[in-house]
């Protein structure tokens, strides 16, 4: 087994110091963590500074966000892209915030597009994964030892592959959208959104006063170019009765009623019956876990059909 950098001769003490900046991390602390995980600048597995995005952009659903600045460590196994790592100064904030939206991006752009990606401030180093929250790694580097087996099954270049997702998988928009600080604006204040035409292809009564709808939304970002994601909207009692079962045809209107009132409270609608529908709704704060993924849900505040 690769054994865990111990940063010998490092006086962490030296964190603390005005002077002690992003270009000392790199340099003293994220150099030789990514040495003893198994990286160099030679193939097969390189380490790639301050790659160039051939597209200065990304696509959140039909939000295109600009990348203003690239990544420091675009990290590759076996010639293909792994993960990514950005360097920040001792006191720079890497569990939140805009240095963690940032890097969210980089993992999801086009021209990279991994599963994981990295922060490290030289105290702490924070791994996140691009379908889940929150980060699933964030200790103190001065104490990698303890975590050295996790981190290699995570992210060295001895370990397998990543599993990924399930055959046509599709990410959460509302959890992108929250990753990458889309879903407010400067102020903190949450983006009302508008979804037309929305494929409600499953429903569900989650407990008494909370529903929820699932969808796979399909959105053009530029002409002729499409993204496909998930969508999962809550609502309570209310919009259910009063905004979702008036806005379904008349010919599936009861079949919707009288299944979430039994067993499993769960509908999935026939292809020839999925309704299309306008949502009215906020960005939500809960985020929710299954198996696969996290999610983040919309909260509605209006149906109307479409079509």
């Amino acid at each position: 087994m690769i054994t865990a950098p111990r940063f010998e001769g490092f006086d962490f003490g030296l964190l603390d110091r005005d002077d002690f900046l992003e270009d000392s991390v790199r340099e003293e602390l994220v150099a030789p963590l990514l040495s003893a995980l198994g990286y160099s600048a030679s193939p097969p597995h390189r380490i790639i500074r301050s790659m160039h995005l051939q597209h200065p952009y990304v696509f959140i659903g039909s939000v295109k966000k600009p990348i203003n600045i690239i990544p420091d460590y675009v990290l590759q196994r076996d010639g293909e892209n792994a993960w990514v790592l950005d360097a920040k100064g001792p006191n720079e904030v890497i569990d939140s915030g805009k240095n963690v939206e940032q890097a969210y991006s980089y993992a999801i752009h086009r021209d990279v597009c991994v599963p994981f990606y990295a922060l490290c401030n030289g105290r702490r180093l924070t791994v996140f994964h691009v379908s889940q929250w929150p980060a699933i790694f964030n200790e103190e580097l001065q104490s990698i030892e303890r975590y050295w087996r996790f981190l290699l099954d995570l992210l060295g270049t001895e370990a397998a592959w990543p599993e990924g997702h399930r055959a046509g998988f599709l990410p959460d928009l509302g959890l992108a959208l929250r990753k990458a600080g889309l879903d407010r604006d400067e102020n903190g204040k949450k983006y009302f959104q508008i979804f037309e035409s929305v494929p409600a292809h499953f429903i569900s009564k989650v407990e008494d006063d909370l529903y929820s709808v699932s969808a796979r939304y399909r959105q053009e970002v530029a002409k002729g170019q499409f993204t496909l994601s998930m969508l999962t909207f809550d609502f309570d009692f209310k919009v259910y009765e009063e905004q979702f079962l008036p806005s379904l045809p008349d010919s599936i209107r009861e079949h919707v009623r009288s299944a979430l009132t039994r067993q499993p409270y769960a509908m999935i609608f026939e292809e020839s019956e999925v309704p299309l529908l306008l949502v009215v709704a906020w960005p939500g704060d809960a985020i929710r876990k299954n198996e696969n993924e996290s999610y983040c849900p919309f909260i509605v505040e209006e149906f109307h059909p479409m079509g």
